[in-house]
């Protein structure tokens, strides 16, 4: 289930350049379901030593200006952001707690709600042109020397990324569906070689992350390719990566 929810403000939105963990914050608020926020934020769906929230969103969708010497992004109302999740609790609670409420707070600016639009379910194939609204990210955990642990992070150029991004993707059909998909083939590929261009570098709560923007092709399962849409492609999805749509 996917939402599109526009936001207005009397004044421009100003937030932080790297703004996803306060929208992430703004969506975990406005769950009137105190307990399931909870679960949600701190326990998720686990599998094996995975968990999964099986939320994702996208970037702030608005003309804005960007004050890099300042370290702010200025946002012109109305603003969109699109979240999709195969939770229809999760959906259903937060558009109804955001809808009747007269105003919410994102960063330091109140914001209201102007409307909320349901986005038409897609039926996939076994190939897709995709977006992507959030840059994607696919990581592993190395270990280096003296015995410490560093985070190596891949493109969707390399063969690490796509491996990475199947597992996740057979995991997340596992705990959604209790067993695992009919057909096991999944792979993204790149719309060209513009590697450095789509190459992002985030700043989540003081860890940098790198992810992906950019156009793609997804090819394989359709099962899979509807689990990437609905929970997201890639990892740290609830903390705003990997929401795509289609084009084309």
């Amino acid at each position: 289930m996917r939402i599109n929810i526009e936001l207005n403000a009397e004044k421009d939105l100003v937030l932080p350049i790297h703004y996803s963990h306060m929208v992430q914050g703004f969506l975990y608020k406005n769950l009137r379901d105190r307990e399931y926020s909870e679960f949600l934020h701190q326990t998720g769906f686990q599998y094996g030593r995975k968990r999964f929230r099986l939320f994702t969103f996208s970037r702030l969708l608005a003309p804005f200006t960007l004050y890099r010497n300042q370290g702010i992004i200025a946002f012109r109302p109305p603003i969109h952001l699109i979240i999709s999740s195969p939770l229809e609790p999760f959906i259903t609670d937060l558009a109804e707690t955001l809808i009747t409420s007269d105003w919410s707070f994102l960063g330091g600016t109140v914001v209201g709600v102007k409307s909320i639009s349901v986005e038409k379910e897609i039926s996939f194939q076994d190939r897709v042109q995709i977006k992507m609204l959030s840059p994607t990210v696919a990581y592993s955990t190395v270990n280096v020397e003296g015995n410490r642990k560093r985070t190596e992070y891949y493109s969707p150029w390399q063969t690490r990324f796509q491996e990475i991004a199947r597992s996740n993707l057979l995991a997340k059909y596992q705990v959604l569906y209790g067993g695992p998909p009919g057909n096991h083939e999944f792979k993204i590929i790149p719309n060209g070689t513009q590697e450095q261009r789509f190459k992002a570098v985030i700043n989540y709560k003081g860890t940098y992350i790198v992810g992906y923007n950019g156009i793609y092709w997804l090819q394989g399962s359709p099962e899979l390719i509807k689990v990437a849409y609905d929970t997201g492609l890639g990892s740290k999805n609830s903390q705003g990566f990997g929401c795509w749509e289609v084009v084309g």
